[in-house]
C-alpha cells in the first residue's frame, strides 16, 4: 500500500493537502507526517506535524484523558513552552509560498498561541526530530508506562460499534465529545480560547482570522476523529453549552428558545455570515444575542461550523 492510501486508512478520510511521512515504524508504517502549512483549498494548516500512527495516537489519547495536558502545561517550563511555539511557527511559516499575502496559518504548535491544548501535536513535533519540551514529557510519559497500549499499528484503536448520538459540550476553553456508548473524548478547543487566539485585534474579524479559526476548530477536533473514526458517520448530533445557545438564539431572533433546537447547515451559514461582518457594536442590535456574548458570538459560530462541515451534517440540535 502506498504512503497516500495508508495515512488516508489511518485518518479515516482523504488527505486535504500534501504531505510527507517523516517518521515511521520499524515495518514502514506511517506514524508522523509533515504537512505542508496550506491545504489543496488554500486553507491554511497550522499542524505541521501529525501524528498519524495507531498505537502512538491511542497512548497519547489515553495520556490526555487522564489529565495529560493539564498536568503538562503545569510541569514544562512556560518559557520553553513560548520559544517551542514561536520556533515552530517560524518553521511552518519558511514554507509559505515566496510572496504570499493571503491567509496563513497562525499559533505554534498544532496552531496554540500559548500553554498546551494538544498533547498529539506536540508528541508529533518531538517524534521529528523537533526541540519540544512538551513532546519530550509525553515521551517519558509514555515510556514509563508498561505494557503500551497495543503492540501493532492496526490493532491499536480499540474497536466500537458505530455511535447513535454524539454530544459535544462546548467550554470556554476546551470541549468534551460524549457519545451515547458512555465514551469521552476531550476536544482541545473552546470558544473563548479560540476567539482570544485567532479573532483579536479586528473588528470585524479578518477573513483571514475566521478562516484560520474554523480551521483550528477542525484541526483539534480532526483529533478526536482519530481516536473515533467511525463518529464520522455519526447523524445524530447535539452541540450544548451556553456559547452554542447563543447561537440558536440569534438565529432564532428570540431571547424565549426551546432546547433542543434544531439549527440547519444553511441557517448556520447565514448566521456567521452576518456576525462575522459586523462590528461589536453593531452585532449588539441582533435580537437573542446577549451582551455577555457580543464578543464571543463569532467564535462560536466557528465551533457550529467547523463541526457541521467536517461531519457534512445537514443539522444539528443545540441544547
Amino acid at each position: 500500500m502506498d504512503d497516500r492510501s495508508r495515512v488516508a486508512e489511518l485518518l479515516g478520510r482523504e488527505p486535504q493537502g500534501p504531505f510527507a511521512v517523516v517518521v515511521r515504524h520499524d515495518d514502514g508504517d506511517p506514524v508522523v507526517i509533515a504537512n505542508a502549512p496550506m491545504l489543496d483549498d488554500g486553507t491554511p494548516m497550522p499542524t505541521r506535524f501529525w501524528l498519524v500512527g495507531a498505537r502512538e495516537v491511542a497512548e497519547v489519547s489515553r495520556l490526555e484523558s487522564e489529565g495529560g495536558v493539564r498536568r503538562a502545561e503545569a510541569e514544562v517550563d512556560a518559557a520553553e513552552l513560548a520559544d517551542a511555539h514561536r520556533r515552530y511557527a517560524e518553521h511552518r511559516d519558511e514554507l509559505l509560498p515566496p510572496g504570499s499575502d493571503g491567509p496563513r496559518p497562525s499559533g505554534g504548535v498544532g496552531g496554540t498561541r500559548t500553554g498546551v491544548k494538544c498533547l498529539h501535536a506536540h508528541y508529533a513535533w518531538h517524534l521529528a526530530g523537533g526541540d519540544d519540551p512538551v513532546g519530550r514529557w509525553v515521551a517519558e510519559e509514555l515510556a514509563a508506562r508498561t505494557p503500551p497500549v497495543a503492540s501493532t499499528g492496526q490493532d491499536a484503536v480499540p474497536q466500537h460499534p458505530t455511535p447513535a448520538m454524539m454530544r459535544i459540550d462546548v467550554g470556554a476553553e476546551s470541549s468534551v465529545v460524549e457519545l451515547d456508548d458512555g465514551s469521552r473524548y476531550e476536544a482541545a478547543f473552546g470558544v473563548r480560547a479560540l476567539a482570544g487566539d485567532e479573532l483579536e485585534g479586528s473588528d470585524p474579524p479578518a477573513p483571514e482570522q475566521l478562516t484560520n479559526a474554523l480551521g483550528a476548530v477542525a484541526d483539534r477536533f480532526e483529533e478526536v476523529i482519530l481516536q473515533r473514526p467511525d463518529i464520522v458517520n455519526v447523524t445524530d448530533v447535539q452541540l450544548g453549552g451556553a456559547e452554542m445557545r447563543t447561537v440558536a438564539h440569534v438565529e432564532a431572533g428570540a431571547d424565549d428558545v426551546e432546547f433542543p433546537y434544531a439549527l440547519g447547515r444553511g441557517d448556520a451559514e447565514e448566521v456567521f455570515r452576518l456576525l462575522a461582518t459586523e462590528t461589536a457594536a453593531d452585532r449588539t442590535h441582533n435580537p437573542g444575542l446577549a451582551a455577555d456574548q457580543v464578543d464571543v458570538v463569532v467564535a462560536s459560530c466557528c465551533v457550529v461550523l467547523a463541526v457541521m462541515r467536517r461531519l457534512s451534517l445537514e443539522a444539528v440540535a443545540i441544547s
